[in-house]
């Protein structure tokens, strides 16, 4: 049974930050002026959204890493990535080969072994780091790797394969949306508040067709885009005394707005006793 890393991105929980309401607090205070601000509120959501991510590839990266030498090679990645058996038809890809094993894996494992292919150069080389192995797995956290996530979407949502992704194709697959909010979307007319991960797409020449330049700000934004719009709206709720400042009683008053938020899931946050 083939073991897919594309399907474990998120299988590890981490803690990246532990402690106090006050401690949390101070955390968030960058300029410790004993207020937070909407831009430190918004930073530190980024940041702890970022973080978790880099903390997810490192436990991958040990899990790869089976000689401990502080680097993962293809050949390990391949071996738990898509089973022992597999390794060599892998390699053989890896370097530009199509061996008669490759062919008879179906559709989508071949499709699995030809993106983490084109990642991993992309990302390294035939043996990486830390760094490079977490622009591997997060890919989406790196400039460099813009064209490596474009090429993915395309993969998934160029439907006709005619080289182009339309409107249509992306916003009925990826966002089940119907002909008429297609339509609706295409003019400018689609309210997104409801569809947080359509934050930053737009067909600004209004084409019907999602150019790279378009797919790529939407894909390499889009979460930084949705944190700062969650904590935006997290600031309005606790800022009571609407000051735009976040004193710590009102901090500690909304602790558990916090907590349900979705930083809160990465976070540990304690009550004083």
């Amino acid at each position: 049974m083939l073991f897919l890393i594309f399907s474990l991105y998120l299988s590890f929980p981490a803690r990246l930050l532990s402690g106090s309401v006050k401690q949390v607090f101070k955390e968030i205070d960058v300029n410790e002026d004993r207020a937070i601000s909407q831009t430190e509120l918004s930073s530190w959501f980024n940041f702890q959204d970022i973080e978790y991510l880099k903390s997810n590839a490192r436990d991958h990266f040990s899990m790869f890493d089976k000689n401990r030498d502080q680097t993962v090679s293809w050949e390990e990645y391949a071996t738990i990535a898509f089973g022992a058996t597999h390794t060599e038809t892998c390699n053989e890809v890896y370097n530009d080969k199509k061996p008669a094993e490759f062919s008879k894996l179906g559709d989508q494992v071949q499709e699995a072994i030809m993106t983490a292919v084109r990642r991993w150069r992309a990302a390294g080389g035939w043996s990486m780091g830390q760094e490079e192995f977490t622009g591997f797995t997060y890919p989406e956290l790196f400039q460099h790797m813009r064209n490596v996530v474009v090429a993915e979407a395309y993969q998934t949502y160029d439907t006709n394969r005619d080289g182009k992704v339309s409107a249509h194709e992306l916003l009925t697959k990826k966002f089940k949306l119907t002909k008429d909010q297609v339509e609706a979307f295409s003019k400018g007319n689609y309210d997104i508040k409801d569809t947080p991960n359509m934050l930053g797409l737009k067909d600004r020449n209004n084409n019907g067709i999602f150019e790279k330049k378009e797919l790529s700000y939407w894909l390499m934004e889009n979460r930084r885009m949705m944190r700062r719009k969650e904590a935006d709206s997290l600031f309005a709720a606790i800022d009571s005394d609407n000051n735009t400042r976040i004193s710590l009683p009102e901090f500690q008053r909304n602790s558990n707005k916090i907590k349900s938020s979705s930083i809160g899931r990465y976070i540990d946050i304690r009550e004083e006793l």
